[in-house]
């Protein structure tokens, strides 16, 4: 008897996009440091593997996982709590405007989505983290994580797309 070709089971999409999510905070905490003590910039993976899942399966991403993962990110990195929680939150609000997911084969549209997305988180982590602090914060580390983070990004972006397109037509 041959297997069904539509995998009808979310178990398997549940488990990875946990693995990944898990994996990405993990990446963020990580305690890397330059020569010098200071610490080395690291992209924003949990929201790169936040906008991957969101495209490839949007019901699975909803607005309580983003802030829960937000908050992770928060407690591992030191952070003011909930800066990342509402920053990503009020990113993911803005992208989702959009009435229709775009596909795989449209990679400038994906990277230029996630390029505005990861310029209000980071506009919104700034101005949280400001106002925790009672004075307007330096943003110098908070950009070059950000830039880091859009240099990296379409690498991810590529990946999921031949992913898609093998799973698609395959």
């Amino acid at each position: 008897m041959r297997a069904s070709l539509e995998r009808n089971s979310t178990w398997p999409v549940l488990t990875a996009m946990a693995l990944t999510l898990t994996l990405s905070l993990l990446a963020v905490a990580a305690p890397l440091r330059l020569p010098e003590g200071q610490g080395f910039p690291a992209p924003f993976f949990p929201l790169i593997a936040l906008f991957v899942w969101s495209v490839r399966h949007p019901r699975f991403v909803p607005p309580w996982l983003i802030f829960i993962i937000g908050l992770f990110q928060d407690l591992l990195t030191g952070g003011p709590l909930g800066m990342w929680a509402l920053a990503y939150l009020l990113a993911f609000a803005i992208a989702r405007l959009r009435s229709t997911e775009p596909s795989a084969r449209e990679f400038i549209l994906l990277v230029a989505r996630f390029s505005v997305m990861a310029g209000i988180a980071t506009l919104v982590a700034w101005a949280a983290g400001s106002l925790s602090i009672g004075q307007p914060a330096d943003p110098t580390s908070l950009v070059t994580e950000a830039v880091i983070t859009l240099i990296v990004f379409p690498a991810f972006c590529w990946l999921f797309a031949r992913k898609r397109e093998r799973t698609t037509f395959s």
